[in-house]
């Protein structure tokens, strides 16, 4: 098993902020800090056709132990991991990213940028502002 960055190039992850995730049980948004070098601000990443995510309390401090590759604030593809062989005909990807006290696993088909404010804004509110601007609503009890 191995990891390597992505191909896709997106803002550098913020060490300071943990990431808001939404899921509606097939497609998942993740906004998290954006990092100064880039700009600052958050970002929003849209991921489609989600087989499997997870969110574990593991910080960056003890990434060296992990079960999959995974980088520092960073995006990392892991190749040749159980977590895609089981859907492999569906060709589907796999991630690992990494937060300052939180990792992230996702499997999923495809993802891009959907948003990106400069402003400084907490995660989970600049998600809660996306979706109540893009749908009109927001998830129950918010």
């Amino acid at each position: 098993m191995k990891g390597t960055p992505p191909e896709e190039v997106f803002p550098a992850i913020g060490t300071v902020e943990n990431p808001a995730i939404f899921y509606d049980g097939r497609d998942l948004l993740l906004c998290y800090e954006v990092a100064p070098v880039d700009d600052g601000g958050t970002v929003i990443l849209a991921f489609s056709d989600v087989i499997f995510f997870e969110q574990n309390p593991h910080n960056v401090e003890g990434l060296r132990d992990y079960k999959y590759p995974i980088r520092a604030w960073d995006f990392t593809e892991v190749w040749g991991s159980d977590r895609t062989k089981r859907w492999r005909a569906l060709g589907c990807r796999f991630w690992t990213i990494s937060f300052n006290d939180v990792t992230v696993e996702i499997v999923f088909s495809e993802v891009r940028q959907v948003h990106q404010v400069r402003e400084p804004n907490a995660p989970h509110d600049a998600l809660l502002e996306f979706l109540r601007t893009e749908y009109g609503s927001t998830p129950a009890g918010h």
